[in-house]
């Protein structure tokens, strides 16, 4: 017969210790199935309209664009919109909600109405050339307000 190697004084601890590790560590919920979402409706292409319909879509498309294309050397040239600075030569407009362009200009700038002073608040129309940094070099200022 084998001398046991545990001692029966042995045993009772361990179990005790077994028995208080299984009780300490939280039960664990099975979670419940999800439900498989219902597949949302792909939407589906419009058919093609007829060819009468067809050629009036690009052409008014055709024209828009080419109103765009002409204008758009013009934007870069032009700013309108309200000063929120103003020192001497350096000028800040804030063009639309979130856009602002610095506005530079020199002894021959051109203010409308004459002999207006531009201050804070103005609501102005600017035309000049874009510099290389986005900035405008003013010609002509128009103070609308």
């Amino acid at each position: 017969m084998k001398p046991s190697r545990c001692s029966p004084e042995m045993k009772r601890p361990l179990a005790v210790l077994a028995v208080w590790a299984i009780l300490a560590i939280p039960a664990q919920a099975q979670s419940t199935p999800v439900a498989v979402p219902t597949p949302i409706a792909v939407p589906t292409v419009p058919p093609t309209p007829d060819p009468v319909v067809r050629d009036l879509i690009d052409a008014a498309s055709g024209v828009v664009r080419g109103i765009i294309d002409r204008n758009a050397p013009r934007a870069a040239n032009n700013a309108h919109g309200v000063v929120t600075f103003y020192k001497r030569f350096d000028m800040q407009v804030r063009i639309g909600a979130n856009g602002y362009r610095s506005v530079h200009l020199h002894q021959g700038t051109e203010i409308d109405p004459r002999g207006a002073t531009i201050e804070r608040g103005n609501v102005v129309d600017v035309h000049g050339v874009r510099e290389a940094d986005g900035s405008l070099a003013a010609d002509v200022i128009t103070i609308d307000r």
